[in-house]
């Protein structure tokens, strides 16, 4: 803890004021937990750890130290980039995991809540309001071909991981278990026949329910055996939902689900020539889907530098992670290469979204 009188001036002539710099050169050295606790002194300490020029030399350091991590998680709130016009954006602050935690990954988020998990058997949940973790829990080990999604219980108030089996081979029988965080308890429920439509499948959590894209098999894939499958995690009990009549073709790479606006969305390529994006616009209502998007892959080659772009535009393989509350701007993302872009409806221009710390 720095002695106190670095934190106001002092009445005595004999104590020594240190500068801004100075304070800004010891604050530096400290771990990032410690660090953080700072922001609670004073406005000044708060300011001044929030300032992008500390975070750029706190990261500095941190690399040049041999036991430095550099694993963090990032306050950057897609609401945040969609009121900027430009592409160019600085995030800050950051909270840096100890060593431990650069392994655990990355199950899903619910109301402001990460869950992760190492191996599958530790996990912990991590508010992005306040950069703090909960204490880990254990749970028993499940085989390593369930995936797992991760959502809140309104009725219970209570939040769940759902472990479910995605095994490809042929006549393998599904299995879905249920780890209530309250209980600390893993049970089965009951299971759907489909299979899931693929092993990153982690579906997606809207409402106090989980939703997944499913086969009803794996063999001469056609439109009517893509389904989505909904599961109350209130009633845990599912619900079939119909894809969008416009969804006439099997594309070339996997459709994806995502949530916007608190809406469902279903996202295709189009006879690889188009990003498509349907919107569910009432829950469960199968008339209320609707073209949100059909975005030309053509609006991205100002995105990359070389030339043969055409090549690759079926394989850009975009997920949507935002959009704006009149619906002008959407943030996608290109999972494979971690790229980003803003598209802007109204001109049709897609930038590359550019971030610096």
């Amino acid at each position: 803890m720095l002695p106190r009188q670095l934190l106001y001036q002092p009445s005595s002539a004999s104590m020594v004021i240190l500068s801004k710099e100075l304070i800004m050169e010891i604050l530096s050295l400290l771990p990032v937990k410690p660090l953080m606790r700072f922001r609670c002194v004073n406005k000044f300490f708060k300011t001044l750890i929030s300032d992008p020029h500390f975070v750029q030399m706190h990261r500095n350091k941190s690399k040049r130290n041999p036991k430095a991590i550099n694993w963090c998680v990032v306050d950057l709130p897609i609401s945040r980039l969609l009121d900027i016009s430009s592409a160019t954006f600085h995030y800050y602050p950051y909270y840096d995991l100890n060593k431990d935690y650069s392994r655990w990954r990355v199950i899903g988020s619910c109301n402001g809540l990460l869950c992760l998990t190492y191996d599958h058997r530790r996990w912990v949940l991590w508010s992005t309001a306040n950069m703090t973790k909960s204490s880990e829990f254990f749970t028993p080990y499940l085989v390593d071909y369930f995936s797992y999604s991760f959502g809140h219980d309104n009725s219970t108030g209570t939040y769940k991981v759902v472990a479910f089996s995605n095994d490809m081979q042929p006549g393998f029988q599904s299995m879905v278990k249920v780890h209530s965080i309250r209980d600390n308890s893993w049970r089965n429920i009951q299971c759907f026949y489909r299979k899931f439509a693929s092993r990153d499948n982690n579906g997606v959590y809207l409402s106090g329910t989980i939703t997944w894209l499913a086969l009803r098999n794996y063999y001469n894939v056609n439109i009517e055996k893509y389904v989505i499958v909904s599961l109350d995690l209130s009633t845990e009990t599912y619900t079939r939902l119909i894809l969008p009549r416009g969804f006439k073709k099997v594309p070339c790479s996997l459709p994806k689900l995502v949530v916007l606006t608190d809406c469902l969305c279903f996202c295709h390529d189009l006879e690889e020539n188009h990003f498509v994006i349907w919107m569910m616009k009432d829950f469960g209502v199968q008339e209320s889907w609707i073209q949100l998007f059909k975005i030309s892959y053509r609006s991205f080659s100002s995105c990359y530098k070389f030339r043969g772009m055409s090549s690759i535009f079926p394989w850009l393989n975009l997920i949507p992670l935002g959009l704006s509350k009149n619906g002008n701007i959407l943030i996608l993302a290109k999972v494979e290469d971690l790229k980003a872009f803003i598209y802007n409806c109204r001109n049709n221009i897609v930038e590359s979204m550019v971030l610096t710390h």
